[in-house]
């Protein structure tokens, strides 16, 4: 019998801005340039800056169709 496990891919809920650029493959000032030009929603929670998990996905669609960045 084979006990092996797959581990399914977990997602923040709520991206910090340096693991957001790191995982999308941009530097900071192209994402505060998204953010300038309303391609990508933030949010802030005290001094954090963060981007939801749902417009970090929605944000890559639109890449991947042709959109901005």
């Amino acid at each position: 019998m084979n006990n092996s496990f797959s581990t399914p891919e977990i997602r923040p809920i709520n991206w910090r801005v340096n693991d957001f650029c790191q995982a999308h493959g941009i530097c900071r000032t192209s994402f505060y340039e998204e953010v300038k030009r309303g391609e990508l929603k933030i949010i802030k929670y005290g001094s954090r800056t963060l981007v939801p998990d749902s417009e970090a996905k929605a944000w890559q669609e639109r890449r991947l169709l042709g959109g901005s960045a």
